[in-house]
């Protein structure tokens, strides 16, 4: 019986690991992320094109 208890919590574990990747996989759309391109000069005159992302969620996995 240990056994059979042991294979059914592997295999509720695997199942709550599997929807928590499927979870964050899906709910990552960054549909309120841009991304800003800003040109610099640097301390010896030449330009410098910087790209920085910036994302508006609370939570960005």
């Amino acid at each position: 019986m240990p056994t059979k208890r042991i294979l059914i919590l592997i295999a509720l574990l695997f199942v709550i690991s599997f929807s928590a990747t499927f979870f964050i996989i899906k709910s990552n759309d960054h549909k309120e992320c841009e991304t800003v391109v800003k040109k610099e000069l640097d301390k010896n005159g030449n330009s410098v094109t910087k790209e920085e992302h910036i994302c508006k969620e609370k939570y960005s996995f």
